[in-house]
């Protein structure tokens, strides 16, 4: 019997590029991004107190009005550029990367400058009427957590390592070394394991357990125990 409730949390999206090649990808939701927001908040705090320094220095050298456009110049970087240039060179801004996630587009590839630009621009919408409330509004009415941004620019924020996310979430926190399965596995059964790890995150305890229990044979344990088994032997398939 599957329970619905954890099924919509399996926000797993599974995409065919055009050259046939199936990808997943786990949209982050909007507790995470908020710490990655905060962290980037904290980051641009310290780079203004920088920028104000190295612009005083400077200001003391060509006058206060050289000091004012320095300024004025530094500030709309930071407001307009600063976002739009990591998510467009390195996929992810210092907070998104702190926090393990990266923008892409929809289709998973490289975010364009295009679609960088526009999801930042389109920052002010989502901060309407006040504290991003129009922002977090669409990222719950939205499967793949996209705010009005990501949905005009395209784009989505994932995590970069989802599978890493199993190994810290595995039952009562137990670290889970790879165990090589104890019989041949047909190529499905060897997907069909290794995407059970993927969704670990994802699931409650009572919904790892019961999946697991039906691979009892291959296992032969059930309970948390079957779930820390089976998952041994999806890491090693992963890895193997």
């Amino acid at each position: 019997m599957t329970d619905p409730v954890n099924d919509r949390l399996d926000t797993m999206q599974r995409i065919e590029l055009a050259s046939g090649v199936e990808i997943e990808l786990h949209p982050a939701g909007p507790v995470v991004r908020a710490k990655a927001w905060l962290i980037d908040l904290l980051w641009m705090g310290a780079a203004y107190a920088i920028g104000s320094i190295a612009a005083g220095l400077i200001g003391a050298l060509v006058g206060a009005e050289g000091y004012s456009g320095l300024m004025a110049l530094f500030m709309f970087f930071m407001s307009w550029g600063y976002r739009v240039l990591y998510e467009r060179l390195k996929g992810a801004t210092p907070g998104k990367k702190s926090c393990g996630l990266r923008v892409v587009m929809t289709d998973g590839g490289p975010v364009t400058w295009t679609a960088a630009i526009l999801r930042n621009l389109l920052r002010v919408a989502d901060f309407l009427p006040a504290a991003y409330v129009t922002g977090l509004m669409s990222c719950l009415l939205s499967r793949r957590f996209q705010r009005l941004g990501d949905l005009v620019a395209d784009t989505m924020v994932v995590y970069s390592h989802p599978r890493a996310m199993a190994v810290s979430l595995m039952p009562d926190g137990a670290w889970t070394e790879a165990v090589r399965p104890s019989v041949a596995l047909t190529k499905e059964e060897r997907v069909a394991v290794i995407r059970y790890n993927e969704r670990l995150p994802m699931w409650s305890q009572g919904r790892r357990e019961e999946l697991a229990a039906q691979l009892e044979p291959l296992t032969g344990a059930t309970g948390a125990e079957g779930v820390r088994r089976l998952a041994g032997i999806g890491f090693w398939l992963r890895d193997s």
